[in-house]
This record gives structure tokens, C-alpha cells and sequence, in this order.
């Protein structure tokens, strides 16, 4: 039997992940956000989700220093949500560069997702920088579709592309990201924890 013991964990943002997740949006994010943004998210926000994927198993690690790094620095991505009147908006999704290309984003995204559907959002949508092909790929692929285009949206100038998902247009959409969102927690042995424990 394939060894079940979960490499990665996805649970709630809480208020001690901030510090970490503002350097990661740093790093990250021409444009990051300030951390009084999370903070309100997180705190204050009773619409937002926030999640992060954290490492549990240092063995999968890619140099034997990363063994040596702190609980914090084990977060390797976050993504953020939230729902009113029956829209859902994907505000942040990110993950470190030196993990990306395993389906990890892929599995966020689908969380925050995921989540959106089950707090009644009949239409979710995001903006995604025109230059960011590999984001726009990931979106597209969950069935995000370009609706407009925001003109100098981003503090640089950069155009950014409004992009919408009807969630109650296709019966079959819920499920399908249900059912890829669990595949993937199988496959990369993830542990998912329930948001209303």
C-alpha cells in the first residue's frame, strides 16, 4: 500500500503567518500588499478566507539547509477569498518559485475555490497581469474566462485581465473542481483542514 503520510498541509491563514506571508508577497509581488492588508483579512474581514500550504515533511526538502529552516519559513504558498452577495473574488495567490510546477498552485486555487462554492458564490473572478501567461494558463484551465481588461490597473502601469467563472451556469462545474481538488490532495498527499474546525 502507497505510503498515505501527508508531505503538505492546507489550512486557515492565522495571525502568527502573517509576518511570513508578507516577506513571501514581497518577494513574490512587484506590487505586494501592505500588512495592515492581511491583518484586516484575517481579523476582521467575516467574508475573507485565507489559506496557506506549509511543508510537513523536511525530507522532500531540496538541500539538506532547508531541514534547518524555522515553522514559519515552511510556508510555501497562500491564497485568499472571499464572498459577498453571491460573488466570490479571488484577491492573492501565491507560491514560492522553487516549488512551483507540481500542481501546488493548482491545488490552492482550487481550495479557494472550493470555498467560494461553498459559501454560495454563483460568479468568482479574479485580475491577473496581462504579461502573466503561466497564472492566466492555471486560470483558464479552472475555467476562468477573460471578461475585460483594467487599464493601467497595477501600481507600475501594467494592464491587468479581469477574468470570470459563472459557477451556476454549468451543473457540472462544482463537482469537477471537487473532484480534481481531491484527486490532487490525494496524489500529493496533502492534508486539507476544515476551515469550520
Amino acid at each position: 500500500m502507497r505510503n498515505s503520510t501527508p508531505i503538505f498541509r492546507i489550512r486557515p491563514m492565522e495571525g502568527r503567518d502573517i509576518p511570513t506571508i508578507v516577506g513571501l508577497d514581497r518577494r513574490i509581488f512587484r506590487d505586494p500588499w501592505p500588512e495592515s492588508a492581511y491583518v484586516q483579512e484575517v481579523y476582521f474581514n467575516p467574508h475573507a478566507h485565507y489559506f496557506v500550504l506549509e511543508l510537513l515533511d523536511l525530507r522532500y526538502t531540496r538541500a539538506w539547509f532547508d531541514r534547518r529552516r524555522s515553522r514559519a519559513e515552511r510556508l510555501l504558498g497562500f491564497v485568499g477569498m472571499r464572498v459577498e452577495q453571491a460573488r466570490g473574488h479571488i484577491s492573492t495567490l501565491a507560491l514560492r518559485p522553487e516549488w512551483r510546477g507540481q500542481h501546488l498552485g493548482e491545488t490552492l486555487l482550487l481550495t479557494a475555490i472550493d470555498q467560494a462554492i461553498r459559501d454560495d458564490a454563483e460568479v468568482i473572478g479574479l485580475e491577473v497581469r496581462v504579461s502573466n501567461t503561466v497564472a492566466q494558463r492555471l486560470y483558464t484551465k479552472c475555467k476562468f474566462v477573460v471578461r475585460s481588461v483594467l487599464h493601467r490597473y497595477y501600481a507600475d502601469g501594467e494592464d491587468a485581465y479581469y477574468m470570470q467563472v459563472q459557477v451556476t451556469e454549468d451543473p457540472h462545474f462544482a463537482p469537477w473542481i471537487q473532484g480534481r481538488l481531491q484527486q490532487l490532495l490525494a496524489d500529493l498527499r496533502i492534508e486539507k483542514v476544515d476551515p469550520s474546525r
